[in-house]
């Protein structure tokens, strides 16, 4: 088994009386990563069990086990899930996690330094990628073809095309 693990959702609030929890996941393909239920928290000393009991506006309604009180399930409120890594050499190709992108360097068609991906979302639109830049800002791109280009995780970087931004005239 690889013992990388990569970030795959986070606990969003607790739901009902009886300890469940909502998880905001990170992946359209949360079935299969409930299928394994190999989660732990970001330090990989808390191990969890999950049972799918509901989907409720983009959040996955789950039980815990050994949490059945509301007010434990109310502490866990932004705990971040993880989840062994895919084994590399089984991973398709252009699926990655979140978590592999996050960190990697930015680069420009010409190969030139842009940033380093800081963040990936989805807020119902589609998977964006957050970039701090070389200057310090950032800058939000579609995770889309017409703006990233080559993924090369191994390596550590991604190829970015920033959009041409139009200038307000005075």
């Amino acid at each position: 088994m690889n013992s990388s693990r990569v970030l795959v959702g986070a606990v969003a609030s607790a739901h009902g009386v009886k300890g469940q929890v909502k998880i905001k996941f990170f992946s359209e393909n949360w079935e299969a990563l409930l299928k394994r239920n190999d989660f732990s928290d970001a330090s990989g000393s808390k191990s969890f069990k999950l049972k799918k009991h509901g989907v409720t506006n983009g959040l996955v309604i789950v039980a815990i086990d050994g949490i059945d009180d509301r007010n434990v399930a109310e502490k866990l409120k932004g705990t971040e899930l993880y989840a062994p890594a895919p084994d590399k050499k089984t991973n398709k190709s252009n699926q990655w996690s979140y978590g592999e992108l996050t960190g990697l360097e930015a680069r420009l068609g010409n190969n030139q330094p842009y940033g380093k991906i800081i963040g990936v979302y989805n807020f119902g639109a589609g998977d964006i990628i957050e970039i701090e830049l070389t200057d310090g800002k950032t800058e939000m791109l579609p995770l889309a073809e017409e703006f990233v280009g080559a993924v090369n995780v191994a390596e550590g970087y991604v190829v970015v095309t920033p959009p041409d931004y139009v200038e307000a005239k005075e």
